[in-house]
């Protein structure tokens, strides 16, 4: 999945200029999970963007009609060191893919499909969102209804783990917004695939959105029998907590280790404390639901849905706006197919 979006209902970014580009912002299911060899095009010599195990290309697809979209282009970086674990990484891939391609939701980001001859092994195709993730976002627009952002990623993590799909990796860059405004999660799942083949150094997400069991403790007493630690729907709920203070203040998390190696006296201090945080920008009621989802013990954090179902129940500072916590499919796709048809519409594509 990739990373590039922005905009609110209402907001400038639905000028007449980028009716003709507005197609790279939505699902489109004429095209959704397909096979694009022969339909995609690069634009960029060098990647525009790009995290700790992919590169994101900008380019466009063409449709079966001849109308050419904007998309994204993912390349994972990957090598082949001759052991047989490119293959066995491109098997899993194809796998992950399959469920990715059946994910409907307006909360995560849609997967167009798979290109193989733009690049030596399968890159992933998605919308391309020049908005770019929620902090930037949020810089551009700093007015906008913080609040209906959190709801709308809570909505989307609770989507995914309805179909027990952990994330692993949290994070501000890792949240899209459309030019509706509305939050789309993505790159969930990349960083499992790569770590439980053992391509990559371990990954258990990004030090300063990790959950205390995710990290190394250099002083800690070692246990008998222990696996190696593992992102799980509780460390994703973590996670989520911690992105929600980024997005209400625009600021990253306080006090937060830079590397995934702590002590455990680091580890005990980890939970955000509530003198670092201005009462005006989040409020008491926001913090309690906020103190059950970072609670030390996995087993003690609020579930996605429990979050979700509370953060509904906050007062907005503007529209009240919730999220569902029950999507129905077969709506979302409906209603999607809608949004595509009125662009469609509005003139021609690119």
């Amino acid at each position: 999945m990739a990373s590039q979006k922005g905009g609110s209902k209402g907001s400038n970014s639905s000028s007449g200029s980028e009716a003709s580009d507005s197609l790279g912002d939505i699902a489109l299911p004429e095209i959704h999970g397909r096979d694009l060899k022969g339909r995609v095009s690069q634009d960029d010599q060098y990647p525009f963007a790009g995290g700790g195990n992919s590169n994101i290309y900008r380019g466009k697809s063409t449709r079966s009609n001849g109308r050419k979209i904007r998309v994204a282009i993912k390349m994972i970086r990957i090598s082949d060191d001759g052991s047989g674990q490119l293959e066995d990484i491109m098997r899993r891939l194809k796998r992950e893919v399959d469920v990715w391609a059946r994910l409907r939701h307006e909360n995560v980001l849609p997967f167009i499909g798979v290109c193989d001859d733009i690049a030596p092994w399968p890159v992933l195709i998605s919308p391309f969102y020049k908005f770019g993730h929620v902090g930037t976002y949020l810089r551009k627009n700093p007015s906008t209804d913080r609040l209906r952002l959190v709801r709308g990623v809570a909505a989307g993590l609770q989507y995914l783990h309805s179909h027990d799909i952990v994330h692993g990796d949290l994070k501000v860059h890792n949240v899209l917004v459309d030019k509706r405004g509305v939050p789309c999660i993505c790159d969930f799942g990349i960083s499992k695939i790569l770590n439980r083949l053992g391509f990559t150094t371990a990954s258990v997400g990004t030090a300063p959105y990790m959950a205390p069991e995710l990290f190394f403790v250099v002083d800690g007493a070692p246990q008998e029998g222990t696996s190696s630690p593992s992102t799980t729907k509780s460390s994703d709920v973590y996670s989520f907590a911690l992105l929600v203070l980024e997005i209400m203040t625009s600021e990253p998390p306080k006090g937060r280790p830079t590397r995934p190696i702590v002590t455990t006296k680091i580890l005990t201090e980890l939970q955000p404390k509530r003198a670092d945080y201005d009462k005006n920008k989040i409020s008491n009621e926001i913090w309690n639901i906020l103190k059950r989802c970072w609670e030390f013990e996995p087993q003690l954090r609020a579930g996605i849905s429990e979050a979700l179902r509370e953060l509904n129940s906050v007062a907005s500072p503007t529209l009240g706006y919730s999220f569902s916590e029950d999507v129905d499919e077969g709506e979302v796709e409906e209603q999607t197919e809608g949004v595509l048809e009125r662009f469609l519409r509005a003139g021609p594509g690119l």
